[in-house]
């Protein structure tokens, strides 16, 4: 049984029919109190101890034939039937924003200067929005992962296909090892702002999560997602085009792709809410 480092339970209440827990944080002294549904899910719980955790989901789950969150092997089937889907839905997508982000699009009637990538990457913030509220952000961290291996292993297997001898007769041969070089080379760009991006998101996200207290979505799931579409626009569109493209065309690039992520971290808060009550209404556990 490991020692809390940051929280420790000191008890529970009740609140408008709510039990709620009552919660110090070590560092500080500072006592707060949060729904027992919204603890389960977030960083706190990943810091109690076993007892601290029995005792939690005594109460939760007292004269209920309901099966607990605790370990991995405890989770309902639907859950993580969900999580699984979650996670390939972030590796299919970064794997197509790698591909297409080789190629920058000039769209006039908005002024813009992308590549196609930019107008499905920032689902990826959604997706993990959603795995940072209900799996908390060790398992969001892992979908990250996973995915980001998923996509080396991709552009490893073009790389291989482009290096092996091919026919004379296809006349493909040479623009098909310049789309790979083209697509190896977005590989470092598109990998380090993904990696940082995306851990910053989850960790702004349960961040904030923990000093509301659960409460006000729309906040954190904005706030997280204005710092991590900065950062990831910044780091992809400079190590992508440096080499390639002129400052005054990189700038424009990534004030586009800025404004493009921003307006779906606005636009998806609202399903980001509805995801959050489909899942407590036949996911959650």
């Amino acid at each position: 049984m490991s020692d809390n480092q940051i929280y420790k339970l000191l008890g529970f209440s009740r609140s408008f029919d709510a039990v709620r827990a009552n919660v110090m944080i070590l560092s500080t002294g500072k006592r707060v109190s949060i729904p027992l549904s919204e603890l389960e899910t977030s960083e706190i719980s990943e810091d109690l101890n076993r007892n601290e955790l029995r005792e939690v989901y005594r109460r939760m789950y007292a004269g209920e034939n309901t099966v607990t969150a605790y370990d991995m092997k405890d989770r309902r089937d639907r859950s993580w039937f969900a999580y699984m889907i979650i996670a390939l839905s972030l590796s299919v997508i970064y794997i197509f924003c790698t591909v297409t982000g080789v190629k920058p699009v000039n769209i006039p009637w908005l002024h813009m200067i992308v590549p196609p990538a930019v107008f499905l990457y920032p689902l990826t913030f959604i997706l993990v929005d959603i795995l940072n509220e209900f799996y908390g952000l060790r398992l969001a961290r892992r979908a990250i992962i996973f995915s980001f291996i998923a996509n080396i292993l991709f552009v490893l297997g073009l790389m291989v296909t482009a290096a092996l001898p091919g026919l004379q007769e296809w006349r493909l041969g040479a623009a098909w090892s310049e789309i790979v070089d083209s697509i190896a080379a977005v590989l470092i760009a598109s990998s380090v702002a993904y990696i940082v991006s995306e851990n910053v998101n989850s960790w702004l996200l349960c961040k904030i999560k923990a000093l509301m207290q659960s409460r006000y979505l729309f906040v954190r799931v904005i706030a997280s997602s204005t710092v991590a579409a900065a950062l990831d626009s910044i780091i992809f569109c400079t190590l992508a085009f440096y080499n390639t493209l002129s400052a005054d065309v990189i700038k424009s690039i990534i004030i586009s792709q800025f404004l493009i992520k921003m307006v779906y971290a606005i636009a998806g808060t609202g399903p980001i809410y509805g995801t959050r009550a489909l899942f407590r209404k036949y996911i959650s556990v």
